[in-house]
């Protein structure tokens, strides 16, 4: 059955697709909007972000004063801390999920829940009207099929990260079936995966299991070609988190953004490398140097180390050092016979220990996609097709990705306000068709 219409139809009821139909709603009333979600339930996303806290902006994202307007007028409470992130003023994900269902719908969206899209079909590329053909998921495994007429479609259906919540890449497919180029995506903002942690290796990351520690972390990437040096393409300082396999925390995330390679032109994970400065507020070659010359009868090189270092990192650094004298392994020697060398070599490994990636974790773990719709195909202020008319694509569908700290939602929220910004202008210019 396909004789219901709207103005406007929003696939997706996360925080982008909600941001768009209350903004309509607010712009906009006298347009008739739906959103189809295919979860029982909008917004499952939003309940989980921040730890549950929702992390809904930060003072260095793009449309930050736009966003805090938004909540405003849609009766959210704010907190701001020194750091830049904004939380809801209860820091509750639960609560600003449940008001924004309930803003939509009192502005007049018809929110249509687990109703999965199939298809979107542009009927002309010159009036932009669509179907949209879905599926109702009914009780005992039955399931309706159905569509409707829109004059315009939002695609909200997000990336792939964090498919528990429905994000699963349908948009891809929706977008890809109306003439849009889609650019790989990837899991980003998850944890890496090291050689180090091999079993049986020495010295072996599985002993670091469960550690967290202060640095800062660099990566690099090798070039194809014999004999040349890495070029340096990101660095962060923050908490860097030691796993069962690998590294973890938030700068650590950010860094898998920047770990993008040719597959095509023979590059994989093995052309990067990362290293990790585990003292960086200061020079381990001085303090040793200054503790040689002040060291006390019978004090342990490892004895010292481990008042910089938490003693399995202190055990792996002087493992990585691999420096022996006297048949004695590096932490036994007394700290008044370290050598030069011996220095130089744990010098190296607190502030150039390196690791090797082999692998990111996946969508599961993710919290972000990059890649999606070709951002050469989109109006940058608009967010709108420059292939469809009428047809707008808005946050992580786009290739768009952010680092940690709210980046990532605001884009959902100022993509989607965007998008029915442009849409309530049509509308109140007193367009034919909007």
């Amino acid at each position: 059955m396909s004789d219901k219409r709207f103005d406007v139809a929003i696939i997706g009821g996360g925080a982008s697709g909600l941001a768009a139909a209350i903004e309509l709603g607010m712009k906009a009333p006298r347009l008739s909007v739906a959103v189809l979600e295919k979860n029982e339930e909008p917004a499952r996303k939003i309940r989980a972000t921040g730890s549950g806290r929702c992390n809904i902006t930060n003072t260095g994202a793009e449309g930050y004063t736009e966003i805090l307007k938004f909540f405003r007028r849609t009766g959210i409470m704010t907190r701001t801390y020194e750091n830049g992130l904004v939380y809801p003023y209860s820091e509750s994900a639960a609560d600003v999920a449940e008001l924004l269902i309930a803003r939509a719908e009192e502005l007049g969206a018809s929110i249509i829940t687990g109703a999965e899209v199939t298809a979107v079909e542009n009927a002309s590329r010159d009036t932009g009207r669509f179907c949209v053909s879905y599926v109702m998921k009914e009780r005992k495994g039955r399931s309706d099929e159905r569509s409707l007429i829109a004059d315009n479609v939002i695609l909200a259906l997000g990336g792939k990260a964090g498919p528990s919540y429905g994000t699963t890449g349908d948009g891809y497919k929706l977008a890809r079936g109306l003439g849009h180029r889609i650019v790989t995506p990837v899991p980003v903002l998850t944890s890496i995966e090291c050689e180090e942690w091999t079993e049986g290796r020495k010295p072996c990351g599985i002993t670091l299991a469960g550690t967290r520690t202060r640095g800062v972390v660099t990566l690099y990437k090798y070039g194809n070609e014999d004999n040349v040096s890495p070029a340096e393409i990101f660095e962060e300082s923050g908490e860097i988190q030691l796993t069962k396999y690998g590294l973890s925390g938030i700068c650590v995330f950010n860094m898998t953004r920047f770990m993008r390679y040719d597959r095509a032109g023979g590059e994989s994970l093995g052309n990067f490398v990362i290293k990790a400065d585990l003292f960086p507020d200061g020079d381990i070659k001085e303090f040793l140097r200054d503790r040689r010359e002040n060291a006390f009868a019978g004090e342990k090189t490892g004895a010292v180390l481990r008042t910089v270092l938490k003693s399995n990192i202190a055990a792996f650094v002087l493992d990585t050092a691999g420096v022996h004298t006297r048949n004695k392994h590096l932490g036994e020697i007394p700290l008044a016979d370290l050598t030069d060398r011996a220095i130089d070599a744990i010098s190296s490994a607190v502030h150039d220990l390196a690791f090797h990636p082999k692998g990111i974790r996946g969508w599961k773990e993710a919290q972000a996609t990059s890649g999606g719709v070709a951002l050469d195909e989109l109006d940058e202020m608009t967010c709108e097709s420059l292939i469809v008319k009428g047809l707008y694509v808005t946050g992580e569908l786009a290739d768009r990705d952010f680092p940690c700290g709210g980046f990532n939602l605001s884009n959902a929220w100022i993509t989607g306000m965007k998008a029915a910004g442009a849409i309530a202008d049509k509308a109140m210019s007193g367009a034919d068709e909007i």
